[in-house]
């Protein structure tokens, strides 16, 4: 008993004691929180002054460096000044007028033929063929471009071939003039249809097919007189285009070129739609109106449809590209006789195989203008290898199968150059 009475004196003596350790050693730990409170809001009052600091620091470089700048800039101007004063110097402007001269270029374009040709109609160079059997100069080219001033510009093409020197086109252009109009006069090649306006060395083939040659011939529709070129505002399409045209001209195929009233009348419509980044469409009407007689009684209407479609996938422009194209034509000819109505159509596809070679194959059919029941039909298969975008090289193979006459198959190779800014292009 009273070994338990002990025991019970020692644990109430001892109970104050252990409360008293703990409460101390809370305190110790509450000090110490405080005191890492403490440096961390010491240590980022620190830390905003010297950001403070450092901004005001390069506030200042940045202000004595404007000041600098400026004084250098003050002084200069004061010698500029004082060196103007004392002294005026005139130059001559001789240097600078190198820069009025046009842009010339000169390009060639030659090529051999050999095939079967029974009928003369292909063996020699004429307004319907361009020869076989034989190497030919078709034509070297001289072009002469230049910007007249801000509101118009000039260029003349010239001609030189088998037969001597010719103004292929040659006439001076205005442009934002007002109706969102632009304007040509000179000797022109006219916008009818799609391919009328090219130069021989730009059409996707060696040749034009069959029903353009035998409506207008190889020198195309064209003669001097005015072109007007209308932006037209319209829901029908993404871009519409009216060309409006009278000049006096004709070869003496569907039009004369002969009497003193042999006014030809063109007009064309062109459509333009966006499919799609890789993928366009343009359509175009066209009509043309003159007298096809040298009394300039009678009168030729020519009216025509074309219908171009391109896929080109802006990634691999250089790679890959589809063109296909159709064109119609309808002649309605008066004649002594009573009128006479003659079509022809072609068309063609032109696949690009890399960034050098093209491949193309064309279906010609055509009926004669002065005379319907003559017809010919033609298919065409052409390889283009492009050295560089000045020198290409073309092979190529037609058939031709005349109601009239004999048939003819040629091979032609054809080289074709550029020198100077004008290449082979589109005008």
């Amino acid at each position: 008993m009273k070994k338990l009475c002990v025991l019970l004196v020692m644990a109430v003596m001892a109970m104050p004691l252990t409360a008293f350790s703990q409460d101390k050693a809370a305190e110790q730990k509450k000090s110490v929180q405080d005191v890492q409170e403490e440096l961390k809001q010491k240590i980022a009052e620190l830390e905003k002054t010297v950001k403070l600091l450092q901004d005001n620091i390069e506030k200042k470089e940045k202000e004595d460096k404007l000041k600098e700048l400026l004084e250098k800039a003050r002084d200069l101007s004061k010698n500029k000044k004082a060196k103007s004063s004392i002294t005026r110097k005139f130059h001559s402007g001789l240097r600078q007028q190198s820069a009025l001269n046009p842009n010339i270029s000169v390009g060639g374009d030659f090529f051999a033929a050999v095939g079967k040709s029974e009928t003369a109609l292909n063996k020699t160079p004429s307004e319907y063929a361009w020869g076989t059997g034989n190497v030919f100069l078709r034509e070297i080219e001289v072009s002469v471009q230049s910007a007249l001033d801000p509101f118009s510009r000039g260029k003349v093409f010239f001609s030189f071939g088998q037969e001597g020197v010719a103004v292929e086109e040659g006439y001076v252009q205005w442009l934002n003039m007002p109706l969102n109009c632009s304007l040509r006069a000179g000797a022109i090649k006219s916008e009818f249809g799609k391919l009328n306006r090219y130069h021989d060395h730009a059409l996707p083939q060696f040749d034009r097919p069959n029903v353009l040659v035998n409506f207008f011939g190889n020198s195309c529709l064209g003669g001097f007189g005015m072109s007007w070129n209308f932006l037209i505002p319209t829901r029908i399409a993404h871009v519409n285009e009216l060309d409006v045209e009278f000049f006096k001209g004709g070869n003496n195929l569907s039009f004369t070129d002969e009497g003193d009233k042999n006014l030809i009348m063109v007009s064309h419509l062109k459509n333009y739609w966006d499919f799609s980044r890789s993928t366009y469409a343009e359509f175009g009407l066209s009509a043309a109106y003159g007298k096809n007689d040298p009394s300039e009684y009678y009168t030729s209407f020519i009216a025509g449809s074309d219908l171009t479609v391109k896929w080109v996938p802006p990634s691999r422009s250089k790679y890959e590209g589809i063109t296909w194209r159709t064109e119609v034509l309808y002649s309605r000819r008066a004649s002594a006789a009573g009128d006479i109505n003659a079509w022809g159509m072609y068309s063609y596809l032109k696949r690009r195989l890399g960034p050098s070679w093209l491949v193309s194959g064309r279906f010609d059919y055509s009926q004669l203008p002065y005379e319907s029941s003559r017809n010919e039909k033609g298919f065409t298969l052409a390889f283009d290898w492009w050295q560089s975008e000045f020198v290409f090289f073309r092979g190529q193979v037609t058939y031709v199968d005349r109601n009239f006459d004999e048939g003819d198959v040629r091979f032609i190779l054809q080289t074709n150059w550029a020198m100077g800014p004008h290449k082979h292009e589109i005008y």
